[in-house]
């Protein structure tokens, strides 16, 4: 049997010469060599939806519910994700094609001026009847909404006033500038990883058996070639050396603290974990939580956040 690496060179020529004909054969002739391997996303999308009932919940949110069109792999999704979950808000999530993002054709019927016109990215949320776009924008219109509630509540209360700690916006800035920058290449170094993190759309509900066939085959085939460039662009050689330097970093800044927060996780704890979670289930996630120093922080981090708490979005 042909070994992955020497598909992937075979590939990565065939591709080069005929990207449309090399995914065509990916289809016809791998695909039911690999489909006899479980995803490793074995449990995506598998739980029912939680109750949205503000009740229930620790932080109401003024009771607004919330919505958000995601790719589940994707770390700028997870780390809004982990603030709600670790906030206990309810929240939906929509999960967008990658190829068509036809869950977000909606957009272009907004107004001109409206800053999700024709928006095709994700994280996009919609909050109460606001729809929001931008992580970063995201973050800070949850953070407002669960300030005017953390009254009486210490942790949240900490949470909400670390959002104005310039050490912690550095950390928030790290997570998405330098550690999210990095998974992308770490998940596509070979054919085998990037077909492995697209593996999750086979979970996807909504998704037609075309759209899953094609997602997995042409998205992985796509994003692994892709890789190259992401690395030159943002001056990567070694893409599994620069990933644990990055966690080396953070490790460091935490020091003996259990979080960066002291005694409770703060906004950065939140964004670092968030970002990482995005790669559980895969293997790049098993070997940075064996070879670098982030385990025991990540399992605290895990604790104090509790289960995912939002509808269709759980890989454990």
């Amino acid at each position: 049997a042909m070994k992955w690496g020497q598909l992937g060179g075979a590939m990565r020529a065939a591709v080069s010469a005929s990207p449309l004909a090399a995914a065509a054969a990916a289809t016809t002739f791998i695909a039911p060599l690999a489909l006899r391997s479980p995803s490793s996303a074995e449990a995506f999308f598998a739980r029912k939806p939680m109750s949205s009932n503000a009740s229930e919940a620790r932080i109401p949110l003024q009771g607004l519910s919330v919505k958000m069109f995601q790719y589940e792999i994707c770390p700028f999704c997870n780390k809004i994700k982990t603030v709600m979950d670790y906030c206990k808000v309810p929240y939906d999530t929509v999960e967008v094609n990658p190829l068509s993002k036809a869950q977000l054709s909606f957009t272009k019927e907004l107004p001109e001026d409206h800053v999700a016109h024709k928006y095709k990215k994700v994280p996009l949320t919609m909050v109460g009847e606001e729809l929001v776009a931008d992580s970063p924008v995201i973050l800070d219109k949850l953070l407002q909404l669960v300030a005017a509630d953390a009254s009486g509540n210490k942790d949240l209360e900490m949470l909400c006033k670390s959002a104005n700690d310039d050490e912690v916006k550095k950390w928030v800035v790290f997570a998405d500038k330098e550690l999210a920058v990095l998974l992308f290449p770490n998940l596509t170094r070979t054919f085998a990883e990037s077909y492995e993190a697209f593996g999750y759309v086979h979970d996807v509900p909504g998704f037609s058996f075309v759209d899953k066939m094609a997602n997995q085959w042409m998205g992985a085939t796509a994003m692994w070639l892709a890789q190259g460039k992401i690395k030159k662009k943002y001056n990567i050689t070694d893409e599994r050396k620069a990933l644990h330097e990055c966690i080396g970093r953070w490790t460091s800044a935490i020091g003996s603290k259990d979080f960066l927060g002291g005694s409770s996780p703060n906004l950065a704890d939140l964004c670092v974990f968030g970002t990482l979670r995005s790669l559980e289930g895969f293997a790049t996630h098993r070997e940075i939580l064996a070879q670098t120093d982030v385990g025991p922080w990540y399992e605290r981090m895990g604790k104090a956040v509790g289960p995912r708490n939002g509808a269709r979005s759980s890989r454990t």
